[in-house]
């Protein structure tokens, strides 16, 4: 081989080593950005929340499974019902209750949730990977409740440290998981956004029985329900979902 040619093709080799190199480079740093928002919601030994007036992320803990109790008695009969929940609470119980009782329930490979509430946002934050070789997911969903029983649900950012994700198939995703639960769910277009819609079916229990999400407020820091349980004398007439 001539040495010119020797020479060309060690440069050749030499650049694209070296433009791997920053490219895994550049790649690993994005991957390692942490946003601010899920660092905010991490303290030391892994608990949520942080304005939380002193209390343990044992007692927040109790505090959120307690108040979903009260809630799941309260719908479960005749009569208004309405709870609120912090995103302390939520993340203590995530924190605490979720890997203690419930760690079946997290996907593979996914560790430390975490939840923002923001004004008429809910902020989804996860570590995913193994050992070493993890990032933070985080997923920034917009939720509406546009009429009864109708969410309106707009996934407006997701990354995986600072790479953003597709969205679309995200929400694909997740209204393929939320027809499982018996929910109606329609991906539409509506100006210029990607939304899933979601109808909650208002009739259970062989139709004994009519629940009614009347109310959604997502503000800094707390989610708040309100809605009604109906029997069957006092059940609307049925209702399609919304056209837009």
């Amino acid at each position: 081989m001539k040495q010119a040619t020797w020479q060309r093709l060690r440069r050749i080799v030499v650049g694209s080593l070296a433009g791997l190199a920053l490219v895994l480079g550049v790649a690993g740093v994005l991957l390692n950005y942490e946003p601010t928002v899920y660092r905010k919601l991490t303290v030391p030994g892994g608990v949520g929340g942080g304005a939380s007036g002193g209390e343990d992320a044992e007692a927040l803990s109790r505090r959120a499974v307690t108040k979903a109790a009260a809630w799941h008695a309260s719908i479960s009969r005749p009569g208004g019902w309405e709870t609120a929940m912090s995103s302390d609470e939520v993340n203590a119980w995530l924190a605490v209750d979720l890997p203690r009782n419930h760690s079946g329930w997290l996907p593979l490979g996914v560790t430390q949730p975490r939840i923002a509430f923001l004004p008429q946002h809910a902020l989804l934050g996860a570590r995913v990977g193994y050992g070493p070789l993890t990032a933070v997911a985080l997923l920034d969903f917009e939720i509406q409740l546009r009429d009864v029983n109708h969410l309106a649900i707009v996934l407006e950012q997701a990354h995986v440290g600072a790479i953003p994700l597709p969205r679309a198939p995200i929400l694909r995703e997740l209204s393929r998981r939320i027809s499982r639960l018996g929910m109606v769910t329609d991906l539409r277009r509506l100006d210029g956004r990607l939304v899933l819609m979601v109808y909650i079916p208002s009739t259970h229990d062989a139709g004994a029985t009519s629940y009614w999400l009347e109310s959604l407020a997502i503000g800094a820091g707390e989610l708040l329900l309100a809605g009604e349980t109906r029997s069957t004398a006092a059940i609307r007439p049925p209702r399609n979902p919304p056209a837009s």
